[in-house]
């Protein structure tokens, strides 16, 4: 009976530090088109944050976050949890964040979820976002200056406002890519739509919603993604396709399964680097 008792008790310890130790992921973005004013820029990507608390007024993220310096933070998409009515934790974490470095947000499918029977509650969210000191990119566009050094960033509401319509989605990407040149930054949730982002020739995505795979084995990787299914390609790292690259984060809390399994909640650090 002790023996099943400490092995129950170990199980629990394990899972605790499994879903609440958060590793810090360093990754290195290089490209001709990286402008040399933005020659070791750092973007520190938060994703899938899902409403959950680390420490009291999320003390423990945020420390991390500031240990990265970041130029800027990026936000791909569930910061909040579309099963619950209570955002505090996640507009706690945006607010302080926009003390360390402006902050930049695309509503994933949650947000959607969120607001699916009333689009009034995401009008407020985004509300809210905006009075935090986020920048919310709905399929908008904004260019990021550094001395005579530009780069365009851009962000696009998760395909859920478009109710899955895939068309719909792509008229989206296709309106941000029009007259696009230069080095380009994409928020979007989704990174099992690589191939559409390489198709509009964007530079660098940065996507969450795969949680990693949930669950990652050795040698294997991750278990099971929404919108991959079974041993999913994209759910971690820097991916490459043609000119287009994408950086998919593990994220940082849990939605409907509760648990992770060798794979802690990451924050990703993407210095760009100019060749």
């Amino acid at each position: 009976m002790m023996i099943w008792l400490g092995l129950a008790a170990a199980l629990l310890a394990f899972l605790i530090w499994q879903n609440n130790d958060i590793v810090v992921t360093r990754l290195d973005y290089a490209d001709r088109k990286v402008p040399p004013g933005f020659d070791g820029y750092r973007v520190l990507h938060v994703s899938d944050l899902h409403s959950k608390r680390f420490g009291r007024r999320q003390k423990r993220l945020l420390r991390l976050a500031g240990a990265c310096r970041p130029d800027i933070i990026v936000i791909s998409g569930d910061v909040i949890d579309g099963r619950r009515k209570w955002t505090r934790a996640a507009l706690s974490f945006v607010s302080q964040a926009a003390g360390i470095a402006p902050v930049f947000f695309a509503a994933g499918n949650h947000e959607w979820r969120y607001s699916r029977y009333d689009a009034r509650r995401y009008d407020a969210l985004k509300e809210e976002l905006l009075t935090a000191g986020a920048t919310v990119l709905d399929t908008e566009k904004t260019t990021l200056v550094k001395g005579n050094d530009r780069v365009s960033l851009m962000g696009v509401k998760d395909i859920a406002f478009n109710e899955g319509d895939e068309e719909a989605f792509e008229e989206r990407l296709a309106t941000l890519a029009d007259g696009m040149s230069g080095m380009t930054l994409l928020l979007s949730h989704h990174p099992e739509k690589f191939e559409l982002y390489a198709r509009y020739g964007f530079g660098l995505v940065f996507s969450g919603h795969a949680h990693g795979g949930q669950i990652r084995l050795p040698g294997i990787g991750g278990l099971f993604a929404p919108g991959q299914g079974l041993l999913p390609k994209y759910t971690s790292g820097l991916h490459r396709m043609g000119e287009t690259s994408m950086v998919v984060s593990r994220g940082l809390g849990n939605s409907l399964f509760p648990f992770r399994v060798f794979n802690r909640p990451e924050l990703v650090l993407v210095t760009l680097k100019r060749i």
